[in-house]
């Protein structure tokens, strides 16, 4: 049954948005991401497997600690839910290979991109295993190298033009060298044309947000919002939709 694998992707999937939940909350505080075991942010208990269950334990305990009755924050749940569907839509879509790398790299950028929600930081170490990732994929053929090149040069080249340019309006730094790498990484993964199309519809989002978030609070020109968020829910996007003009692109590029 196809829907057999999707399903347990699912279920490794939430696994792993637990994981990445762990590398969200210690990752900005630069602790260790494997010791102590997961434990309550409020009272510091140890939490048990059986009540460490993605989903499943959030929902049965009310989304209360078992032992100091603090709420937990809805994070939790959602993270594992996203990365549970990121993982089943690869699985549904991409052969086993293929699939695998794609759920990982994109796991790598849902971390990524929480992190930079809360704290407007890119975590290195998170690019550095994008970059692996890349690595990976061209050595085992999933990626062409000069199709990575090219993406890669797209995704650093196009970032920094825009920074330059809302520099010379605005004489404010638009964007931060966290999101240079996040391109680097996304435009070596997606090529040159699927990474411009990622961060024209980015560009829209974060003025969308921006726009809403000013009808709200009120109108700050200086209001800094995290970039990296947009750009990875265009890329992930990008990775399951594709585009059949990009895909044309890069054949005449690989020539």
């Amino acid at each position: 049954m196809v829907l057999l694998p999707v399903i347990t992707a699912f279920i490794i999937g939430s696994i792993v948005g637990s994981f990445l939940n762990v590398l969200i909350y210690r990752l900005p505080r630069e602790e260790s991401i494997w010791s102590p075991r997961s434990h309550c942010p409020h009272c510091k208990k140890m939490i048990p497997w059986y009540q460490n269950i993605p989903l499943v334990s959030f929902f049965i305990q009310n989304g209360k600690c078992a032992v100091c009755d603090e709420s937990i924050s809805w994070q939790y749940p959602i993270v594992e839910a996203i990365t549970g569907c990121v993982w089943g839509i690869c699985f549904f879509i991409f052969n086993p290979l293929l699939a695998t790398m794609t759920a990982v790299f994109s796991s790598i950028l849902i971390a990524l991109a929480w992190i930079d929600l809360k704290t407007m930081m890119i975590p290195l170490s998170l690019i550095i295993s994008g970059t692996i990732m890349i690595s990976l994929s061209v050595i085992i053929g999933i990626l062409e190298w000069k199709f990575v090149l090219w993406g890669a040069l797209a995704g650093v080249a196009i970032p920094l033009l825009m920074m330059g340019l809302t520099f010379l309006m605005t004489r404010r730094q638009g964007m931060g060298w966290g999101d240079i790498q996040l391109g680097l990484i996304l435009g070596a993964w997606l090529g040159p044309w699927d990474m411009m199309i990622s961060l024209f519809f980015a560009a829209l989002l974060g003025i969308i947000a921006w726009l809403s978030i000013s009808l709200k609070k009120g109108f700050d020109r200086n209001r800094p919002l995290p970039f990296a968020p947009y750009l990875v829910m265009s890329a992930v996007i990008m990775l399951f939709l594709g585009s059949h003009v990009g895909f044309w692109f890069d054949k005449f590029l690989l020539l």
